[in-house]
């Protein structure tokens, strides 16, 4: 990844940091909260998880309408998730997942090979766990 005008570069650090506390977040919230609250959780969860490649697009000024597009079709899936049909915010989470190993081989603005690779791995585990959650195995 070029470092000229990437926003996440200067602060791999910080990033990686924001990604253990996501991680760390996402199972507390699980594991503290009602199972009444499960779709609401992971829909906020997979719409946080959205704004990265926007915000590296946008500082890049590179593959902005692609980023932004992916971003808007997976919020409003969560949404509908969280609102109509838990198989919608299922499949955001993992459709993220699958953008994420297409981001590995270049697809939209460059990104972390560590980043694109930890996220593809949350998001299919979390997107398989609630799966079995809402088919109630």
């Amino acid at each position: 990844m070029s470092q000229a005008n990437s926003f996440f570069q200067r602060r791999q650090k910080q990033l990686a940091l924001v990604a253990s506390l996501y991680v760390v977040l996402l199972i507390l919230f699980h594991w503290q909260l009602p199972p009444v609250h499960v779709w609401l959780i992971a829909a906020f969860f997979s719409i946080t998880m959205n704004f990265t490649y926007m915000t590296e697009a946008y500082a890049r000024r590179e593959y902005l309408k692609l980023e932004v597009l992916v971003a808007c079709v997976l919020i409003l899936a969560s949404v509908l998730g969280a609102m109509v049909w838990p198989l919608f915010v299922i499949a955001a989470i993992f459709g993220h997942g699958v953008w994420d190993i297409f981001k590995h081989y270049g697809a939209g603005v460059p990104f972390f090979s560590w980043y694109t690779l930890s996220c593809f791995t949350v998001d299919t585990l979390y997107s398989g766990a609630l799966l079995v959650y809402w088919m109630g195995l």
